[in-house]
């Protein structure tokens, strides 16, 4: 150590390096993810399944990283302002064959829902947020979420903790929640049922994010959800599934910096 002190004595000054160029504020910061989940094969199934699937968000150079949960629609704020967000959102539910105990029963195919969210910060670790979506094909139904979100930081870790309640109109309910008398005898073991909307689960959801570096971390999540009202009445969940509904998933974040093109 002696050694390397007299030898960094002897030598000339270090030429000072180049500052480094200030990063455009015309680019943006692409953040691409691998999420890979476990949740029920249907609205109302006691089974869990393996669902992987990607995720991205964009924002500008300089522009603060939001908060989000990984259970929020795909969404593009297009109006901020005080704490507010708004804008269009998109969200889409696995088909429902006919395994899992539902022998005889109306499939349900791939559900792509479209429509608008808002969300408030109201202070530094604190959000609420609405989805209203309405199903293109899939249940045909009308569903909204509700949700709010405690969140905070210490170190390279990040923690959330928040209610959830979601609500459905009659369609999305006679869709996954409803037996006809003919479906009954052939499936031998629910009895008919005529489901209606309303308020369709409650529950929360809890996350714990790493930041291994400013680009890069992972997030370990976990919900449940109770099944109530109309929905929760039904003997799919009662007698072939179950009233509680559980979700977990690990996601992988990168972000890059992307300079405008044109």
């Amino acid at each position: 150590m002696a050694g390397a002190g007299a030898l960094a004595a002897d030598s000339p000054p270090p030429t000072a390096s180049p500052p480094a160029p200030a990063a455009s504020p015309d680019g943006y910061i692409v953040t691409l993810q691998a999420i890979g989940a476990v949740a029920p094969s249907f609205p109302g199934s006691s089974v869990v399944r393996p669902y992987p699937f990607p995720g991205v968000s964009v924002r500008g150079i300089g522009e603060p990283e939001r908060f989000s949960a990984p259970d929020d629609g795909f969404g593009v704020p297009v109006f901020e302002a005080d704490g507010l967000r708004t804008g269009p959102v998109a969200n889409f539910v696995f088909r429902r064959g006919n395994r899992d105990g539902l022998f005889g029963l109306h499939q349900v195919g791939i559900t792509h829902e479209v429509g608008g969210f808002a969300e408030y910060f109201a202070f530094d670790h604190f959000r609420a947020r609405a989805e209203l979506r309405q199903a293109v094909d899939g249940h045909n139904g009308f569903v909204a979420s509700l949700g709010a979100d405690f969140f905070g930081e210490s170190n390279s870790f990040r923690l959330s903790l928040g209610p959830r309640l979601n609500l459905g109109d009659n369609r999305y309910a006679n869709a996954y929640f409803s037996v006809t008398p003919v479906e009954a005898i052939l499936n031998g073991r629910l009895e008919p049922y005529q489901a209606s909307g309303g308020f369709t689960s409650a529950g929360g959801v809890a996350t714990v994010r790493y930041d291994f570096t400013p680009n890069l971390n992972a997030t370990i999540y976990t919900g449940l959800q109770r099944l109530t009202g109309s929905v929760g009445g039904s003997p799919i969940p009662n007698m072939v599934g179950s009233r509680d509904q559980f979700t977990a998933g690990v996601s992988v974040s990168r972000s890059f910096e992307v300079a405008k093109f044109w």
